[in-house]
């Protein structure tokens, strides 16, 4: 009986040759070829290894063949034990990563895509333990004991371009910068040439492209010295970790390059219908934001103003921290002329002007138009004199909006509040939205989810059976709760500090750069380990004191710094604290009391440190002096002054008094207005909760919880 219920080889022959047409359809007989060489292979085999390598490199050869091929080349050098140096020899010689001889070193390119050495016998080590962190789907493969499921894993990791590793060694830049636009729409555009912008902002885009391993620069450029903006296409697909993907409930491309852990973003790329562009004046009953308005797009003066505040904050913490930022980068701006439609691409005025052009919903997006026109001059923007009729009122729209599109490198489509709800108990259901995934889809999902969260990660045993259960049994797995335990609070640490630089050079965001939905999570490949970091993208409301500020304006800035506190990790309610970053960090990490406790610690510790830092690297480095104004500068420790000591004072009158008068003849000294005292005394009483719980960063030593309120 037992042996009447195994699947008889012929069977097991016939349902492999189902998956792979259903899989590879016209390239079938490829993969039947390939699988019929691979499957029986117990060790590396260099024939076979050859014969992949010339897949893999032909532009003929469809190309999830080629993606395949590659896959195949991987799991068999993980056959290969790491005294093989002959075998190593030959393969890094084909990938052109050496000249042949042990004696030679390895390209020196390989240090900046990550690897700690060149140095052949060194760099093995290295090379394999890149390659095992696939091992979860690599180990499956067992000749002729695959079962069909863990063919359908390795099938469907072949399409992650970005995991496999020898991918760009193999595939060219030109040939993934054509991969990416047969994914896309495109339309003529031209490059946004700002001439007033500081000189700050080229310097930091020619940083970020010279970062870049040649590989992604290569592709990078292809992208961005192109006339062209790019668009979702109804086949771009939204499967995580695609080449070129349309995240869910997004508007915008990331470009995820073969072989890499960077990752590019097009912001933004039209929603997914035949109306890749609209406008939008209320939504569910609320006004929206007027960077809103123009849905599914950006305005060109607000992608100007976000690219210079974050090159700022990226110059000043990198000028105070010797180390880069934990940013995004703005490498390049569009200008949009024309939108595409099912029929052809249509320039700006005709489509929001004609009905034909635009097609189904026009009325109501004219009358959204009107209202956002009214709303734009309410509230103080420019505006082009009136011109009646519709073209008109198509002129003024554009005059406002200005659509516009950016390429940003160095950003993360795992956003925080996506990773929290996608390893919650529903995050297969939020994720398959259209779908009922099977076990072993759902399954996939959480592995490739825990592996970007923790870098390396080790499934569970248990068997998957809720999203939940399965979760929990990863997080149980002692390595992957090491892992996460130190993940967690270097993250913290990382948000910590950038937030301290931040209040230190008296800057906010009004919550906008913390918020979860803005703030993402990447593993990557660094020093010969895999890493994990966090990276804040979206800064359209970061605002940093200028060359024309010449003292902190405090009721402008506490209300914003107060939200930032609220996204970041603020504790007044539960609710909130949940949806902070650190809240999502909660989740996402399984954090306990106990480590909770260490990142509030360690928190506290690292705010005051940046805090202090970014104050004293203001008094000494030039060029870091010079990008404020002198006398903002000079004058940048009085407000720490007035806030340690409005929050020590006690009911004696006498020491009061005499505070106030040494407060005014400071302020007065350095030529403050006769109520500056008044006003900050306001501000600082106004805010005193939120000041008492950083009062570390103002000096005072000791318990606040003791000090009387005024």
């Amino acid at each position: 009986m037992k042996n009447s219920r195994r699947s008889s080889p012929s069977s097991s022959h016939a349902r492999l040759l189902a998956l792979l047409n259903t899989e590879f359809q016209s390239a079938a007989d490829q993969a039947r070829e390939l699988f019929r060489e691979f499957l029986p292979l117990g060790k590396f085999n260099a024939g076979f290894c050859s014969k992949l390598l010339s897949f893999a490199r032909q532009p003929e050869v469809a190309w999830e063949i080629r993606r395949l091929a590659v896959l195949m080349i991987e799991n068999q050098t993980l056959k290969l034990p790491s005294d093989s140096f002959d075998q190593f020899d030959w393969l890094f010689t084909q990938l052109d990563l050496k000249r042949p001889g042990r004696d030679e070193a390895i390209v020196d390119s390989v240090l900046h895509e990550g690897y700690s050495t060149n140095d052949f016998y060194d760099f093995i080590p290295e090379f394999l333990r890149k390659l095992k962190r696939l091992d979860r789907v690599h180990r499956k493969i067992r000749g002729a004991r695959t079962s069909l499921g863990a063919l359908c894993e390795f099938i469907e990791l072949s399409r992650r371009d970005c995991k496999l590793s020898l991918a760009r060694y193999l595939f060219s830049p030109d040939e993934i910068v054509a991969q990416i636009l047969s994914r896309l729409q495109t339309t003529d555009g031209v490059i946004d040439v700002d001439s007033s912008e500081p000189a700050y902002m080229e310097q930091e885009t020619s940083r970020a492209i010279e970062r870049l391993p040649d590989y992604e620069a290569q592709i990078l450029n292809g992208l961005r010295h192109a006339s062209k903006t790019y668009w979702v296409a109804e086949s771009t697909s939204s499967e995580i970790n695609s080449l070129v993907e349309y995240p869910l409930t997004t508007v915008v491309l990331v470009i995820k390059p073969p072989g890499s852990d960077i990752e590019f973003e097009i912001k933004r790329a039209g929603r997914k219908s035949n109306t890749p562009l609209n406008v939008v004046y209320a939504r569910n009953g609320y006004t929206v934001p007027p960077s809103h308005r123009l849905d599914g797009g950006s305005m060109q003066w607000l992608l100007r103003f976000e690219a210079n505040s974050a090159s700022r904050l990226a110059l000043i913490y990198r000028l105070v921290h010797q180390t880069e930022a934990p940013l995004a980068s703005y490498v390049s701006r569009s200008t949009i002329y024309s939108v595409p439609t099912s029929e052809d691409e249509v320039q700006t005025l005709p489509y929001f002007t004609d009905a034909d052009s635009f097609g189904h919903g026009f009325r109501e997006m004219r009358v959204a138009m009107a209202e956002s026109v009214a709303a734009f001059k309410a509230e103080g923007y420019g505006e082009l004199p009136v011109f009646p009729g519709d073209l008109g009122l198509t002129a003024q729209f554009i005059n406002h909006v200005n659509p516009a599109q950016a390429i940003l490198c160095g950003t993360s489509s795992f956003r925080l509040d996506k990773l929290a709800r996608y390893l919650s108990s529903e995050g297969a259901k939020q994720y398959f939205i259209d779908d009922s995934p099977s076990t072993w889809q759902a399954q996939r999902f959480a592995d490739e989810i825990l592996e970007e969260v923790l870098g390396v990660y080790e499934p569970p045993r248990a068997r998957y059976r809720t999203h939940d259960q399965y979760v929990a049994a990863a997080f149980s797995v002692a390595g992957n709760r090491v892992r996460a335990d130190a993940i967690y609070l270097s993250l913290v640490e990382q948000i910590a500090r950038l937030w301290g630089t931040l209040l230190a050079v008296r800057g906010h965001s009004r919550g906008e750069s913390f918020v979860g939905r803005n703030v993402g999570l990447k593993s990557f490949w660094h020093n010969g380990e895999w890493q994990v970091r966090i990276i804040f993208m979206d800064h359209d409301a970061l605002e940093i004191p200028g060359p024309e500020n010449k003292f902190f304006y405090a009721h402008g800035t506490m209300p914003n710094t107060f939200l930032d506190e609220r996204h970041i990790w603020s504790r007044l309610r539960p609710d909130m604290f949940a949806t902070s970053a650190v809240g999502y960090l909660n989740k996402i990490y399984r954090a306990g009391d106990d480590l909770d406790a260490q990142g509030q610690q360690l928190a506290r510790v690292t705010l005051k440190d940046a805090y202090r830092k970014t104050l004293r690297e203001m008094t000494v480095n030039a060029q870091l002096r010079a990008l404020f104004n002198q006398e903002f500068i000079e004058r940048l420790c009085d407000w720490d002054e007035l806030v340690h000591g409005r929050l020590q004072l006690n009911g004696d009158k006498s020491v009061n008094a005499k505070w106030k008068r040494k407060m005014k003849r400071m302020l007065s000294a350095k030529r403050y207005r006769r109520e500056a005292f008044d006003s900050y005394v306001e501000i600082i009483d106004k805010y005193r909760e939120f000041l008492l719980r950083n009062w570390q960063l103002f000096d005072i030593e000791r318990d606040p919880s003791q000090m009387n309120r005024q």
